[in-house]
């Protein structure tokens, strides 16, 4: 039987972006109006089927955006996989958001890790995106995508953007001895022999 590969994503972003409204979206099929603040991180799971027959676990860490439980998020991009960075589109801010978030996961990630940026909320916004929100997520260079968690729309997508991504291996090298050592003297005298 094969071992099911096991993905680390981490989801962050500003208090009430609507990171676990995205998660319920996926993991439950149902979207809550007023769901609880996050507090620290949620730690949930789902193993996906991928189009060649294989499952993925993907492990989905909710962090909390509040800025008294920054301090925890760091430590949880570092070893993940894929950074959710969700941003809220009908917030004004959510530019100066972007940024800022985006500073935090460049800053602790792993060169292994890939980064999304969701824009959340697009059914409480026009079609209309500000040329500076467009100008930053281009030059980016990261994947974006824009989702609905209450109208569940792109949401089977990106979470297919998540699990159908190519994951290297990260293994580390081994080391080679190019010449071997030769016991000094001082190794071959016994502590407590006298001369």
């Amino acid at each position: 039987m094969d071992t099911i590969k096991t993905v680390k994503v981490v989801v962050v972003g500003e208090s009430g972006a609507g990171k676990t409204a995205l998660l319920t979206s996926f993991l439950e099929n149902s979207f809550e109006t007023d769901p609880l603040t996050t507090i620290g991180i949620d730690f949930k799971h789902k193993i996906v089927q991928l189009n060649d027959g294989q499952s993925i676990r993907l492990q989905l860490w909710d962090t909390a955006g509040q800025e008294r439980f920054r301090q925890l998020t760091p430590a949880y991009i570092r070893s993940a996989k894929v950074a959710l960075l969700v941003i809220d589109l009908s917030d004004d801010s959510c530019v100066e958001n972007l940024v800022r978030w985006k500073g935090i996961v460049d800053k602790n990630k792993s060169d292994f890790t890939a980064t999304i940026i969701v824009g959340n909320k697009c059914d409480l916004v026009n079609e209309k995106r500000s040329p500076r929100l467009i100008n930053i997520i281009k030059e980016t260079k990261d994947e974006y995508i824009e989702t609905s968690a209450k109208t569940r729309k792109n949401i089977k997508e990106l979470f297919s953007m998540v699990a159908c991504r190519p994951f290297p291996e990260h293994k580390t090298s081994q080391i080679v001895l190019l010449n071997e050592p030769r016991p000094s003297e001082s190794a071959t005298r016994r502590c407590c022999q006298r001369w």
